[in-house]
């Protein structure tokens, strides 16, 4: 079906409502006191159909208190009707309301001049001449102008053609990829429950799919939808819809809810934004000033945190982050405007380049470049910016959420020139390469400088590279082409052996300190004896080469070595004295081999481990099976 959503915009009793009842002989105000005071205070709803599609008219109120529910009302509209009294012309609420339609990007379509059977006929030309010049300068020029009267059913015909012409017409689209219902009525209806109305943005609704309820992110299944008061299966992008939802009470329904495709839209506190100050604002908008934003049915107060400080003059834009006191949610693309707390006028607007971004501070140049790559929407010049920013690695779902491109749909254009790594994350190709080489390099400075060290620390290749996103997608690679092992969280070049890297000096002193455990038996030295400089190596080496075995004494929190050579001979010991299956206590074995607690628990437990001991209780047995 052809739609197009129009807004009805205008100075306060301008006759926007009149005109629309005499459109549609749909009457807007529904509250009583809008019928008492004669005024409309909520957003009203209304449709023409024509042979080509229908065009759905959404009434927005004039006066200024109620701007809030007119930026509402605009959230999914592709045109207005601009509305303007031939008694009064063109007034304030005429001029802020073009204001706010530029900012959001929606263009006046038809212009109707209303009460023109009110004014003298001496006086019509003129009045019209006035207000045409007027809107001119305002921007509004080359559409459908037409006089016309809600008491006179014959000038009503030239406005319904205009509209109708509408419909043929190529609107630009600032929606996003999936289901995005910005909702701006809820109510409960018997029998059926919740009820929530917006103008549908981004992709088809119907009962399939999955569905949340955001900022609140609460799932939600859908029971049935309507449009126009029509039952339907599906409802399409532009048009207004109603919804039926299950598991939801109407109060759960707050300022600002947006039903929604689960798991793509999340809220935050915090967007990217490309701000623009409107020519003729008061004064330039300042970092960290305080601002009303304005986009879908949400008005939240924001700090404005611009990049790089400073200011933003009238006429001129710039980049920033807002920050919100609640989570709220957008999309990228998506219009916002900005209005001052006091006096409230309306100063500029924004785009959202990325409605999930991350804090940063004002002076950081990786999220400023890529807020200027979100503008072009170039998949790689995003995809570039995400991974200088990642420390080389960029998620996918990132790309696509700023490149405002569909799930799935980043991989493709982004080959040749990036490489998935893994759990949909990317790197470009030359980065992966110099990383890898960064962490090769490193290693090779580090041995040649400590050829006695079996290991490397680890931060000797973190701070080597630049890709620190990339590190251990580059360790993975190397381990797997066995140029790379790690151990205990240190790294080493499989290349690298120490024990051949050695000068005789140290081969000597090895086995010096071999020796010295060998002597020792049972109640070994402390490694921290051994003080020379390259002493706490070789001892490691000893360990890794299995020449002495390290345990762990828990209750003292000591480590103690044995040569391995004394564990074989204690084991013989134990097994000549306590043959299986008599049993011995701790302190027989510490007697059998005349040495300390300190010694005789951890050796007893790592016996245990290896399954030559069997401990039960307070005591153990020798394991017959074990050899």
């Amino acid at each position: 079906m052809n739609t197009v959503c129009a807004i009805v915009i205008g100075h306060v009793d301008h006759g926007k409502t009149s005109l629309v009842r005499a459109l549609t002989g749909t009457d807007t105000d529904r509250l009583a006191l809008e019928k008492q005071r004669g005024l409309s205070i909520t957003l009203g709803f209304a449709h023409c159909d024509f042979p080509a599609g229908t065009v759905d008219l959404i009434d927005a109120p004039g006066h200024q208190d109620f701007t809030r529910a007119m930026v509402a009302g605009a959230t999914g509209a592709q045109t207005a009707l601009l509305v303007v009294s031939a008694i009064d012309g063109v007034a304030p609420q005429t001029l802020e309301h073009l204001r706010i339609m530029g900012v959001l990007g929606v263009w006046v379509g038809v212009v109707a001049v209303t009460k023109v059977d009110l004014v003298p006929a001496a006086q019509l030309s003129a009045k019209l001449d006035l207000i045409r010049s007027q809107l001119a300068t305002l921007g509004v020029s080359e559409v459908p102008f037409i006089p016309c009267s809600a008491n006179c059913p014959d000038s009503l015909a030239a406005v319904q053609q205009a509209l109708g012409a509408l419909l043929t017409m190529q609107w630009p689209s600032r929606a996003p990829v999936d289901a995005f219902l910005s909702i701006d009525r809820a109510f409960t209806l018997p029998g059926k429950g919740t009820v929530v109305t917006g103008t549908l943005l981004g992709a088809p609704l119907g009962t399939d799919g999955t569905f949340a309820l955001q900022p609140q992110g609460t799932p939600v299944s859908v029971r049935s939808v309507q449009s126009r008061g029509q039952p339907r299966d599906v409802v399409h992008p532009g048009e207004r819809v109603a919804v039926n939802l299950r598991g939801l009470a109407v109060q759960d329904v707050s300022q600002g809810s947006v039903l929604c495709t689960a798991d793509v839209f999340k809220a935050s506190n915090c967007m990217d934004v490309h701000i623009a100050v409107l020519p003729d604002a008061a004064r330039a908008l300042k970092h960290m000033h305080e601002l009303r934003a304005m986009f879908g049915t949400s008005q939240e107060v924001v700090t404005v945190r611009l990049m790089g400080g400073g200011q933003v003059s009238p006429g001129q834009s710039g980049f920033a982050q807002i920050r919100f006191r609640r989570k709220t949610v957008g999309f990228a693309g998506q219009r916002v405007v900005l209005r001052s707390l006091s006096p409230a006028v309306t100063m500029g607007g924004a785009v959202i380049l990325d409605p999930q971004a991350q804090p940063v501070r004002s002076g950081d140049v990786a999220r400023l470049n890529l807020m200027r790559a979100a503008v072009t929407r170039d998949a790689g010049l995003i995809a570039a910016a995400l991974c200088h920013q990642g420390k080389g690695l960029a998620a996918l779902e990132d790309v696509e959420r700023v490149a405002r491109l569909p799930r799935g749909a980043a991989l493709g254009r982004l080959a040749g020139t990036f490489t998935c790594i893994a759990s949909g994350h990317i790197a470009q190709t030359p980065d992966l390469l110099e990383a890898r080489s960064d962490v090769i390099s490193a290693l090779q400075s580090f041995h040649a400088a400590h050829p006695v060290k079996r290991l490397a620390p680890r931060r000797t290749i973190e701070q080597r590279s630049r890709f620190f996103g990339l590190l251990p997608y580059v360790e993975k690679g190397l381990i797997a082409d066995r140029k790379l092992r790690v151990e205990d969280g240190q790294v080493a070049l499989t290349a690298h052996d120490p024990l051949a890297a050695m000068n005789d000096a140290q081969r000597m002193r090895l086995a010096e300190i071999a020796a010295w455990f060998t002597k020792a038996g049972m109640a070994p030295p402390d490694a921290a004896q051994f003080s020379d400089a390259d002493d706490p190596d070789l001892v490691a080496l000893l360990v890794a080469s299995g020449t002495l075995v390290s345990l762990h004494n828990v209750a003292l929190n000591q480590r103690v070595l044995f040569h391995a050579e004394c564990v074989a001979q204690a084991v013989s010991r134990l097994r000549d004295i306590f043959p299986p299956p008599e049993r011995f206590t701790t302190s027989q074995a510490r007697s059998a081999l005349t040495t300390t607690r300190k010694f005789i628990v951890p050796l007893l437990e790592h016996l245990d481990s290896l399954g030559i001991t069997r401990r039960d209780g307070d005591t153990r047995q020798m394991n017959t099976q074990a050899h």
